[in-house]
């Protein structure tokens, strides 16, 4: 474990959080959007390849139409990223875990809500996401609620926006906090020992494997502090006591 006391987060780290942020908010809204993109396209080019083979060709009004419509969206997607109250609710969350191909309740995701909501308005703004971040950076103990934090992590790592992180694209934003030494440790905290070049870009993982590999990290964390050795040592007298008990009964 790294020992040296955690640095609050950097302009640089704060412009990825951001992005990160905006690509929470209204995930559902954007993913139906570019959706309509797709069919739109799709449509189109099923249009050329009839006109190809038949020789028939929609009305040019009507494509016309279509291209205009893509446009539109084109636009209603820019708007969204410079919206001035921008905040994320747990639909955004369930959405971007449907994504993920990550399964949690609809309670588990209102407790992450809940977790980082100041204000309890059931929603997280911007200050609240920052700060939810910020903490968890800090923290030493493991015990900051980070569920939350999770996501933002994985989302800031996933580069290319894929639903997938892998050793490239985390490598360059961890040796910016940690240092090379410290890095490397990091890496194969979430990718393995051998850190296995498998995917487009070596090492990929997706949120399940993170999050099970961050998680790990967090608990071995907060087994070092002062309360984990006393919970620790406190589970082991029980299943002492457990195994005593056992074995007089018999």
């Amino acid at each position: 474990m790294d020992k040296t006391k955690p640095m609050p987060i950097t302009p640089q780290e704060e412009k990825e959080i951001h992005l990160a942020f905006e690509r929470l908010c209204d995930f559902p809204l954007k993913v139906k959007l570019n959706q309509e993109k797709v069919d739109i396209d799709a449509w189109i080019e099923a249009d050329r390849a009839r006109s190809n083979q038949y020789g028939y060709v929609e009305p040019v009004a009507f494509i016309k139409k279509s291209l205009a419509r893509k446009d539109e969206i084109d636009r209603e997607l820019e708007a969204l990223k410079t919206k001035q109250d921008m905040k994320v609710c747990a639909n955004d969350v369930a959405e971007m875990f449907k994504f993920l191909n990550f399964k949690a309740t609809k309670k588990e995701i209102d407790e992450m809500i809940w977790e980082v909501d100041e204000d309890l308005d059931s929603f997280v703004n911007w200050s609240e996401f920052r700060l939810m971040f910020n903490r968890n950076v800090l923290d030493q103990t493991g015990l900051e609620p980070n569920r939350m934090y999770n996501l933002a992590q994985f989302l800031i790592y996933d580069k290319n926006r894929n639903g997938l992180v892998s050793v490239d694209e985390t490598m360059n934003l961890l040796y910016a906090r940690h240092g090379r030494n410290v890095m490397e440790q990091k890496l194969k905290e979430l990718f393995g020992e051998d850190m296995h070049e498998i995917g487009i870009q070596g090492g990929e993982i997706n949120y399940s494997q993170f999050v099970k590999s961050v998680e790990k990290v967090q608990v071995s964390m907060f087994l070092e502090t002062n309360r984990g050795r006393k919970a620790k040592k406190a589970f082991k007298e029980y299943e002492s006591k457990k195994s005593v008990a056992g074995s007089t009964s018999h």
